[in-house]
């Protein structure tokens, strides 16, 4: 077999020695055949012609040598590429359409197809990502999810299902990174010492933590992220050892995460101290985790989750009354980590994946009508060569060749339209999705399967039908061309299929669009024009020995002094602070808050807002006050707390009877608080649910370390970021001012999925229309 490989191939790349070798073979064997007739008596004329007839016919005794050699079919398929070629250049026009019809459909297709693949199905970076799980613990009362330490760690000792199992702070917020450059906000993450160990990542620089970091007392250490080690620490190795200071505390650097770890995100990550008492179920401070665990092999999630279930009822009883009953209803769930990575993406991205496989639909269903409208022009082509003996097969394969060629051009410009898709997705994808979408090899194995599929969806029928056509029709003298009426019926058929996917398509796009132009039109509550919003994190550098309440009046004057400054900025029309401003991220949200008013039963909240403000902030946001009075300057610690409610809160808590003057209290041995206001809702959680409860208070009297400064400017709001930070730098320049943006923009962010799948089914069903109304 080897030899007639090589044979072949020797054969088809001397073609023309080859040849000569056959004819000098036919010659030789010719010429002894008429000397063994001429032996037998016959003249040489005689003899030649009773040769030639024994042969049977020298071209054909060529053909069927070439056939012995395996040439036949490779000469018939390079002649059928050569003869499509030439056809489809004859035809410039259908050409031309059929191809960029082909990559419109095949160029979408490839641009979503790798959002799919880089979102549901890539693997984590994680080793063995498939053992990998979430664990959480579901509390009805509260609606939400969360571990609590003590049931961590007995998970951590007494779970036989996993190989590892770690953890990560779920209440951290970042800190201030301060030390030889302008100081910036970080985000950091406790994780337990083995966490990256049990992820199965390596850090590109140093080490990861030992166990002996993971306790109480042990030197502060911390790891790096790729992207804050390039950008704050110039990408050198000297960051090692390096001493940085987080809220002023000492850490020392030992390694440098990769960029791939995608689950947990942060800047920094710091050690847990797993020999804390919070770990106890005796200790009055539980901290609140998100627990990651590695399956032991063989090991299912169904077992992992049953072997849980039974650890945290063990130790209910070991829990102080009342939670101890509580926990009766506790479940724990076992989540495969990719499955809840891409929980919230999947059926947008399924959609978005069905949407543009009508588009590849379309275009094929068009092109095959094309393909079918060309076959009555070729019809007394196809007869001809059916007349002169080619077989159907033949035909078949020949008009399959040249749809081949089609297809192929049209997948090449559709993936480079899909190079040029992609960087416009990147731009588009809302925040939930991975940004790092690429075409990579299997990518273009998609492309190519495209090819395949498109060339039996539109090819093969055609093929089948041009290749049958009636000779005594097509052959006549002066015969004119048209189609059966089979042909006819299956053209209507793919026509109104275009139409009817088309418009679906359109409609359901339409639909979309119209629920995002509402969306964009919905009732803020506020002003949003000429906002400009600056994130301050106070971290001040107090005696050790400073007390609570000296450390809350610190911060408090340091954002009113913040706050004078910036109203004496050019351009500044209005300036306040808050620390939960509507659409933004949240540090004051109670979970199961309770709520009671004097003289009634206590009201349960499963979400609720509580939000410090200065009192100049609904002034400045625009929102309406509906009832009493706004927060003074009068409204201090040393005087009865007050508060503002807004709209839904109201409902809520006193059904219609007048709140003003009435007292609210947080829990239980709380200081009662006077309602003195009621204000507008606003969006303060998203553009497109219904507003939460939200309850105001004076940050004098609820000072917060992080407020957001809000400045009404009097034009364009962006320039004054700059005398912004530097006004809360001339009051303290260890203090950070980081996520910088106007309210437009914010108001643009929170609208980005909705904005994402209108444009992108909108383009989808626009290509739709147009390749139906070309077809």
């Amino acid at each position: 077999m080897i030899t007639r490989i090589w044979r072949a191939f020797v054969d088809l790349t001397c073609r023309n020695r080859a040849e000569q070798e056959l004819d000098e073979e036919l010659r030789t064997h010719l010429e002894r055949q008429i000397e063994q007739n001429m032996a037998r008596g016959m003249d040489a004329e005689e003899a030649r012609y009773a040769a030639l007839r024994l042969f049977g016919g020298i071209e054909q005794v060529k053909e069927r040598c070439r056939d012995m050699r395996g040439l036949s079919l490779v000469e018939n398929i390079l002649q059928d590429l050569h003869y499509g070629l030439r056809q489809l250049r004859r035809n410039p026009g259908f050409t031309v359409v059929v191809i960029i019809t082909l990559a419109l459909g095949i160029g979408a297709n490839t641009a979503v197809f790798s959002v799919v693949d880089t979102v549901l199905l890539r693997p984590l970076p994680y080793k063995d990502p498939e053992r990998l799980v979430w664990v959480t613990e579901q509390v009805p009362t509260f609606r939400t999810t969360f571990v609590l330490s003590p049931d961590f760690a007995a998970w951590r000792h007494r779970a036989g299902e996993f190989q590892w199992i770690g953890s990560f702070d779920a209440g951290s917020v970042g800190a201030n990174l301060n030390g030889g450059q302008e100081p910036a906000r970080v985000s950091v993450m406790n994780v337990t010492p083995d966490f990256f160990r049990m992820l199965g990542v390596r850090p590109i620089l140093g080490r990861t933590f030992t166990s002996n970091e993971g306790k109480v007392g042990h030197p502060q250490v911390a790891l790096l992220s790729e992207a804050l080690w390039r950008t704050r620490f110039g990408a050198g190795r000297r960051v090692l050892g390096k001493i940085i200071h987080l809220d002023g505390a000492p850490y020392t650097v030992v390694g440098v995460m990769p960029g791939k770890l995608r689950y947990p995100e942060a800047d920094i990550w710091t050690p847990i101290a797993l020999n804390a008492n919070v770990f106890s179920p005796n200790s009055p401070a539980w901290h609140v985790l998100i627990v990651l665990g590695r399956l032991k092999p063989s090991v299912s999630v169904a077992q992992a989750q049953a072997d849980l279930n039974v650890i945290t009822h063990r130790i209910d009883r070991e829990y102080p009354q009342p939670m101890a009953g509580e926990r009766a209803h506790w479940r724990v769930e076992v989540i495969p980590l990719h499955q809840l990575l891409v929980g919230n993406a999947r059926p947008l991205l399924l959609i978005l994946l069905g949407a543009v496989g009508f588009v590849l639909l379309v275009a094929c269903a068009n092109v095959a009508n094309l393909l079918l409208a060309r076959a009555s022009v070729r019809e007394k082509e196809v007869a001809v060569r059916s007349v002169l003996g080619a077989r159907r097969a033949r035909l078949v394969r020949q008009l399959l060749t040249e749809t081949l060629i089609l297809s192929t051009v049209g997948a090449l410009l559709g993936f480079l339209a899909g190079l040029w898709s992609v960087q416009l997705l990147k731009r588009l994808v809302p925040p939930n999705l991975p940004s790092e979408i690429s075409l990579d090899p299997r990518i273009l194995g998609f492309a190519i399967g495209l090819v395949f599929v498109a060339v039996i969806l539109f090819g093969l029928v055609p093929a089948l039908i041009v290749s049958r056509p009636n000779l005594n029709g097509a052959l006549k003298e002066g015969a004119c061309a048209g189609t059966s009426r089979g042909t006819h019926r299956l053209r209507s058929v793919l026509v109104v299929g275009e139409i009817a996917l088309s418009l679906t398509l359109f409609i359901g796009a339409g639909l979309l669009a119209r629920s995002f132009v509402r969306l964009t039109e919905v009732h803020l509550g506020f002003e949003p024009r000429r906002l400009l919003l600056a994130d301050v994190w106070c971290s001040l550098r107090l005696p050790p020995n400073t007390s609570m309440q000296e450390h809350l009046a610190s911060e408090s004057a340091f954002f009113h002094e913040v706050l004078e400054r910036v109203r004496a900025l050019p351009g500044v029309k209005g300036a306040a602070a808050t620390n939960h401003y509507p659409l933004g991220i949240d540090t004051g949200l109670g979970l199961g808050a309770s709520l009671t008013v004097r003289g009634t039963e206590p009201t349960r909240f499963s979400q609720i807002y509580l939000s410090s403000i200065s009192p100049d902030y609904f002034s400045t946001m625009g929102i309406q006050l509906l009832k009493g009075r706004f927060f003074s300057e009068e409204d201090v610690p040393s005087v009865p707390g007050v508060v503002i409610l807004n709209e839904s809160l109201e409902r809520v808590l006193f059904h219609g009877r007048d709140p003003l003057g009435r007292q609210v209290s947080f829990g239980e041995k709380q200081p009662w608080n006077t309602v003195v206001g009621v204000v507008a809702d606003t969006k303060n959680n998203a553009l497109a649910q219904q507003p939460w409860p939200e309850i105001y208070l004076p940050y004098p009297q609820r000072p917060s370390f992080f407020m957001t400064v809000v400045v009404r400017a009097k034009g364009n709001p962006l320039p004054l970021a700059g005398s912004i930070r530097k006004a809360v730098h001339s009051v303290d320049k260890d203090q950070p001012v980081s996520n910088v943006q106007t309210m437009d923009e914010l108001i643009a962010k929170s609208a980005t999925p909705e904005r994402f799948r209108t444009l992108l089914l909108g383009l989808f069903a626009v290509l739709c229309v147009v390749l139906a109304a070309v077809g």
